[in-house]
């Protein structure tokens, strides 16, 4: 398993600097340090082009295990919020992160590797649908229509961000003024007043859950 994430990380840095057309399974098995033995033990495919594609579905597969990060809250909104802002706070950090939007927004991805999209906006949207049943949203949220626009927003702001700055350094603030800007239109006020988005919020989640894994 570690010599499979060890390729995985060197491919997300990869995929990340190239771009999946450009990527090379040579750079890749260079960049993890492991042999074309090892490499193919875990990839084994037809060819150049169908490996790059195991390893853009691994990657894009593996962006969802980080929502077992995330505890529950008894605030079920806070659980929502705190999914979107660990997530955040891991792309300017993780290259695998920053490598799976990169290969999720491309125009090309649903025909050649698979979108994770789909099933972001079905974690998300199932979070959003508890909230409700407690009667944490306003009557009119529909918990999928409203995921469905915050995870494209949320891509689209990473994008941009990256765009305009060079790096992904202040997406974590961005990312609080876009739930500044979607929480009053989903959420009953009394509830927001006791949400934590600071900018910081992602950074506390990760570090409570590398003390709980030891």
């Amino acid at each position: 398993m570690r010599t499979r994430e060890r390729i995985l990380e060197a491919a997300g840095k990869v995929f990340d600097r190239y771009g999946f057309g450009e990527a090379t399974i040579s750079e890749i098995i260079e960049v993890a340090g492991v042999t074309k033995g090892a490499f193919y033990h875990h990839f084994k495919s037809d060819g150049p082009v169908a490996t790059k594609v195991k390893l853009a579905q691994a990657i894009l597969d593996s962006t969802l295990t980080g929502t077992g990060v995330v505890q529950d809250q008894k605030c079920k909104l806070q659980t929502w919020v705190d999914t979107g802002m660990v997530l955040s706070y891991r792309l300017s950090r993780e290259p695998a992160l920053r490598a799976a939007l990169h290969l999720a927004m491309h125009h090309t991805a649903r025909e050649t590797y698979g979108t994770p999209w789909p099933a972001w906006t079905q974690v998300t949207s199932s979070q959003l649908a508890e909230a409700r049943e407690v009667g944490e949203l306003l009557p009119h949220v529909d918990p999928a229509s409203v995921c469905r626009v915050l995870v494209g927003a949320w891509a689209g702001l990473a994008v941009l961000t990256s765009a305009i700055d060079g790096d992904l350094s202040a997406f974590e603030r961005e990312s609080v003024r876009l739930y500044e800007l979607f929480l009053p239109a989903l959420a009953v006020p009394s509830v927001i007043i006791n949400l934590d988005f600071a900018a910081d919020r992602g950074a506390r989640i990760w570090a409570e859950h590398l003390e709980r894994k030891g």
